[in-house]
């Protein structure tokens, strides 16, 4: 099992790709950047996994849904918080903005299935991941995720400030082989971190230290792209490994 990374930005310039990454063959974390990913690699996706509803996490959601009309005979499963699927219905997929996919249907089935993830309990995804979503320190439905395999722990912050539970829980399942976690700012703009519910290096440090002891590889994503070679000095966690993401990194689990 594998975290490869379609797109790892927390905004969109020339240079930079939003975030969507890869869990295994068949299921997205987000889809900022999804319809970059080729065709064929498409069609095996059967759900995508969204951290929350701001637009550099779904805006590729639409045109993902929008090319697979044409060739796809089974839905294609869209899941999150209930407060994350509700925008995305209300605000995006609404007949207006853009068509209502949950209403088109092939072959008698819906192109798209909304499906609400429960907080706090382990759930089967495809592929034979478990994965525990767990409420962050961020708007629009934000929920940070533990996955599960074979034994092996990884941790997923999504979209966070300073948070406390994605940490005690991710105790509870032992030691974690991995963190990915954003950090959005330099220390230069902590206050515009606290402001926006973000990160930036020191505060990550700092949520880091909330996992105690530990191996764990470090990997970071979601900077603002303007900011990524401040960011990039200032990553400094002793003791720890600690990598940046970029389009098609591969984060190995199995």
């Amino acid at each position: 099992m594998f975290i490869e990374v379609v797109g790892n930005s927390g905004s969109k310039n020339a240079e930079s790709r939003l975030v969507c990454m890869k869990l295994g063959t068949r299921v997205l974390i987000d889809a900022g950047s999804a319809a970059l990913i080729p065709e064929e690699e498409l069609d095996t996706v059967d759900l995508v996994l969204l951290t929350h509803a701001h637009l550099d996490h779904i805006l590729d959601l639409g045109f993902i849904l929008d090319s697979m009309v044409s060739r796809r005979t089974r839905p294609l499963v869209v899941t999150g918080s209930e407060a994350c699927l509700n925008i995305v219905k209300t605000h995006y997929m609404n007949g207006l903005l853009w068509p209502d996919f949950s209403k088109i249907q092939i072959e008698g089935r819906p192109i798209l299935e909304y499906r609400i993830l429960s907080d706090e309990v382990w759930t089967d995804l495809p592929g034979g991941v478990e994965c525990m979503a767990v409420p962050v320190n961020h708007p629009a439905g934000a929920r940070g995720f533990l996955f599960r395999y074979q034994g092996k722990l990884i941790v997923y912050s999504g979209d966070t400030g300073p948070t406390d539970k994605i940490w005690k829980l991710a105790g509870n399942f032992g030691k974690p082989v991995a963190v990915v976690i954003e950090v959005s700012f330099p220390d230069s703009k902590r206050n515009i971190s606290m402001t926006s519910d973000h990160l930036c290096p020191s505060l990550a440090a700092d949520e880091l230290k909330k996992l105690g002891a530990g191996d764990a590889s470090v990997f970071v994503f979601h900077m603002k792209p303007w900011f990524a070679g401040e960011i990039q000095k200032e990553l400094n966690l002793p003791g720890r490994s600690v990598s940046l993401l970029k389009p098609g990194s591969r984060i190995e689990f199995s």
